[in-house]
């Protein structure tokens, strides 16, 4: 019964083994086998659980500061989308620009967080994931502003030229039904898609922000 020690974490078994093979030992006579193998199983899975949740605090803080940025450009991003497809609504796609933009500020972000996470301390995971956090949090807020503002303003939306061909070509009962079904691919490319960016960025932001070594003192001749 021992055996299934062996599934727990290599750094909790170095800790803790001995002693929980010491009590396997002890209960073995007395309690039951299928009792005393499931609570060994469930105690290893939580081992891995809590070992895979121990973040360090500077890894923590970098994560949210993440999160806290990709935010804040995720506003700017709503209102560029919300005025270009409705305040300033055009039925032709003319706004490349905009979106080369929009890339470029999203892409800059990645790399910042990471780079902010390695100036504060944080590891080489906490450096990574602030950039994932940080992709997917935009990738999030882009998608939900595209679903907010293609129903909300249908009737404004539902003029743009791209649209009125892809539904023509579609079979959808209604131009609501295809805006929301076209959406689904963006939705994973905006969310796994960003947060791919964000795990590569983050760490190449985090090598591009970690500290300079310090120089070593000269060593005094006795």
């Amino acid at each position: 019964m021992a055996w299934l020690i062996r599934f727990y974490p290599r750094r909790w078994r170095a800790r803790y083994g001995a002693e929980l093979e010491q009590l396997v030992h002890d209960l073995r006579p007395t309690a039951s086998g299928v009792g005393l193998a499931a609570d060994l199983v469930k105690g290893a899975l939580v081992a891995h659980v809590q070992q895979r949740c121990d973040v360090q605090a500077s890894d923590r803080k970098a994560i949210k500061r993440g999160a806290l940025i990709a935010g804040i450009l995720g506003l700017g991003l709503a209102a560029e989308i919300l005025l270009t497809n409705v305040v300033f609504p055009s039925k032709t796609d003319d706004d490349g620009i905009l979106v080369v933009i929009s890339y470029l500020c999203i892409f800059a972000v990645l790399f910042l967080s990471g780079m902010l996470a390695a100036r504060d301390g944080a590891g080489r995971t906490g450096q990574v994931l602030a950039g994932v956090t940080a992709g997917v949090t935009m990738g999030a807020l882009i998608i939900a502003t595209f679903a907010v503002v293609d129903n909300f303003w249908l009737d404004v939306v539902s003029q743009q030229q791209t649209k009125l061909d892809g539904f023509a070509h579609s079979g959808a009962a209604s131009m609501r039904d295809y805006i929301n079904h076209s959406l689904i691919g963006p939705a994973v490319f905006f969310t796994v898609g960003l947060g791919t960016f964000g795990a590569v960025l983050g760490g190449l932001g985090g090598l591009a922000g970690r500290p300079a070594p310090t120089e070593m003192e000269p060593r005094r001749r006795p």
